[in-house]
């Protein structure tokens, strides 16, 4: 609905935008014929131009419109409460920003205030990702025509390095924890798996008669959900040693490993943590995260079984060999002087076999 009213003598066109009233002045005095000009060329227009959602579309709006886009363009990802939780610390800075009024050095400003808070590299980097993609938003719905989140330089890093255990430092965490933990700890070792995975396991994805775990779901955040990727879902071989252990575990749930009430832990308590550094500590071996069993599992298969790096990553679940090469190779260190000495290198065997 449109609109006409005066104020003073001045006739002003008030229509809704977006939900919100917006009153603008035609600098126009208000008399018979300037009202017949808006009512009869004016207004149409503009109310086409309202219908059409031209102006909808394209007038800049507040920073945090945009975001609400790109929230529902990414609602099918697993991560997506954790994109949640970035655009809001994003929202909490930029939100009320027009679009259009934010500048390069306006998030230069607001990366420096992370950087003061604490925050890293990493998690910089992943808000800047977030960043750019809401008002990519805006260019998409030809609001602004460039981003000025790029091309803004961070600080360099290097990721911390999982350095794995070594083959009596797993001996001695299994021997030396109990309950929980020491359970958990002999699937992570036995099997690679990732911690949501663990958590998810029922006692009907164990065979012991054909020595398979089924791996088809994680817990994320709280939910079960499927694994990581497609290629997460996966079969792993029960190799002997974790025999044992499976037998131990007390069946109260048909979950693997369940809470007093029967259901699973959404994810390792504040309680497991405290736990694990306490064996750590008892153990006296340097601190890492629980999540280095997996990669132990990687080193020790790679070292020590006759797999190929293929069905390695099959087993672990990775999408490709690229992840194994690039981040668990350089463990395996002084394997290339195994090789055997008298190793022909440029005859062809062929030839002396036909020979």
């Amino acid at each position: 609905m449109v609109g006409v009213y005066k104020r003073g003598d001045i006739l002003y066109i008030q229509y809704k935008l977006n939900g919100k009233n917006i009153q603008k002045s035609t600098r126009l005095k208000d008399t018979k014929e300037n009202r017949k000009v808006l009512q009869d060329e004016v207004i149409p227009l503009l109310k086409l131009k309202l219908l059409n959602s031209k102006l909808d579309n394209r007038l800049p709006r507040l920073f945090e419109e945009y975001s609400q886009f790109y929230l529902k363009e990414k609602k099918h990802l697993k991560t997506i409460k954790e994109l949640k939780i970035r655009v809001s610390v994003i929202n909490s800075y930029f939100g009320k920003k027009r679009i259009d009024s934010i500048t390069k050095h306006d998030i230069k400003v607001w990366i420096q205030e992370r950087e003061a808070l604490g925050n890293s590299p990493k998690t910089i980097t992943n808000y800047l990702s977030n960043l750019r993609g809401i008002i990519n938003v805006a260019i998409d719905m030809e609001v602004i025509a460039k981003n000025v989140a790029h091309n803004i330089k961070l600080l360099s890093h290097s990721p911390v390095e999982v350095e794995p255990f070594s083959e009596e430092e797993v001996k001695s965490l299994l021997s030396q924890a109990t309950g929980f933990l020491k359970y958990f700890l002999a699937f992570s070792f036995y099997t690679g798996g990732r911690t949501g995975e663990i958590l998810a396991l029922m006692q009907s994805d164990i065979n012991l008669e054909s020595k398979v775990i089924e791996i088809k779901r994680a817990l994320s955040q709280g939910e079960v959900r499927t694994p990581k990727t497609f290629k997460s879902i996966r079969e792993v071989p029960i190799f002997d040693d974790l025999i044992p252990y499976i037998k131990e575990i007390e069946k109260k749930s048909i979950w693997l490993f369940p809470k007093n009430d029967g259901l699973p832990y959404a994810q390792l308590s504040g309680q497991h943590k405290k736990e694990w550094k306490k064996l750590l500590n008892l153990c006296n071996i340097t601190y890492r995260k629980i999540y280095a069993t997996r990669h132990t599992f990687i080193v020790s298969m790679l070292k020590n079984s006759n797999l190929s790096i293929m069905e390695i990553a099959q087993i672990v679940g990775h999408t490709s060999t690229q992840m194994i090469i690039q981040h668990y190779a350089k463990y395996i260190k002084g394997e290339q002087l195994k090789v055997r000495r008298d190793l022909s290198l440029f005859t062809d065997k062929k030839t002396d076999i036909l020979s």
